[in-house]
């Protein structure tokens, strides 16, 4: 398990460990990595905890919440939020899925990407404020983690979208039931650790999140992309900060 975690850390963060660099050395290693995602993004997670709770002590919830945030897309390079980005022009440039994979190879970011990286860590940075707020500590944790989670589900049995490739492609076409059983195996455990009764009401969120937007990929792209798959992590983070909101104000209790 140590392998994969190290490449799954080195791939979604900008954090490296020994024997990161192996990864440039072949495909094989990119997928088993897959396995790990949810370990990760715990781990992402429960940084962003730490310093939501320190900052408690000197500013406002909403004020910490800009800085989690923030904290969360340094880490992870904006890796995820640039995916997102690349699918907002695509989606909003053209009709056509030919068109669209064109607009998002382009480096350069259109009025739509950016209309969906305000909406996005807006609502994010709301979200966790309103978290924060009420000393709901282990949403944050896990929801980082469910959202990676939700990354490897949406891969699994898809066509990739791009005839030539693109760095999504050793993930989406090496997934297999091994990959995806223990990335499962972990994203219960780590449910079932840190939000117990609601565990299955997580899960449930993050997995139709998944599928659904699988389901839009094929119909919008032909398939998945590796911006697709950044956009399926921070469409999930919200979708699970917004889950654990309402039940951090009272639902069932």
């Amino acid at each position: 398990m140590w392998k994969p975690l190290v490449f799954a850390l080195g791939f979604l963060t900008r954090l490296r460990l020994r024997g990161q660099g192996a990864t440039i050395s072949g495909n094989a290693d990119l997928v088993r990595s897959l396995m790990a995602f949810p370990v990760v993004g715990l781990f992402v997670g429960t940084v962003q905890a730490a310093l939501g709770w320190s900052l408690g002590f000197c500013f406002s919830s909403e004020l910490s919440a800009w800085w989690v945030v923030g904290l969360g897309v340094w880490l992870t390079r904006g890796l995820h939020l640039d995916g997102l980005a690349d699918v907002a022009d695509g989606m909003g440039g053209a009709y056509e899925p030919e068109r669209r994979l064109a607009i998002m190879k382009d480096s350069r970011v259109g009025s739509f990407g950016v209309l969906a990286l305000i909406m996005g860590v807006g609502l994010k940075v709301f979200s966790v404020s309103g978290l924060l707020a009420a000393h709901c500590w282990s949403p944050l944790l896990l929801v980082p983690a469910l959202s990676r989670y939700a990354m490897v589900l949406s891969m699994y049995k898809a066509v990739y979208a791009r005839a030539e490739g693109g760095l999504g492609k050793a993930f989406v076409e090496g997934l297999g039931r091994r990959e995806v059983f223990w990335a499962s195996v972990w994203a219960v455990l780590i449910a079932m650790a840190l939000v117990q009764l609601w565990a299955v009401l997580m899960l449930a969120v993050a997995t139709a999140s998944a599928m659904v937007l699988r389901s839009a990929a094929k119909r919008w792209l032909g398939g998945m992309t590796g911006d697709m798959l950044g956009a399926v992590n921070e469409a999930t983070e919200i979708l699970l900060y917004h889950a654990a909101l309402v039940i951090a104000k009272g639902v069932g209790s």
